[in-house]
């Protein structure tokens, strides 16, 4: 992609490799089948982020809030475990995640 490709069209790009990512994720089994999603105009399509609470979800609470980076651990640390504790429904309507009908 060129520097002179319109945003959108980077987007749309974008959004095509998510559903690429996801479709091999659920596949695998590391993340469950869920509706597919709209995208939405103010924050794009957060669908990895979904996915991401999902993993979290997986894990041993011991681990969920460990990270590698230490300039980053206090601020990931609060939040993987806010998003683990969060309902899927409730991390998805943050994301402005909404099923397609």
């Amino acid at each position: 992609v060129s520097l002179a490709t319109p945003w959108a069209r980077k987007l749309d790009l974008l959004n095509q490799m998510a559903d690429i990512l996801d479709q091999t994720m659920v596949a695998d089994g590391i993340v469950p089948p869920h509706p597919v999603f709209k995208s939405s105009p103010s924050s794009g399509y957060r669908l990895l982020e979904h996915n991401y609470a999902e993993i979290l979800r997986t894990l041993p609470e011991e681990i969920r809030t460990i990270v590698p980076v230490w300039d980053q651990i206090y601020l990931e640390r609060f939040h993987s475990g806010y998003v683990a504790s969060l309902e899927m429904d409730t991390w998805d309507g943050l994301l402005n995640l909404e099923p397609v009908d």
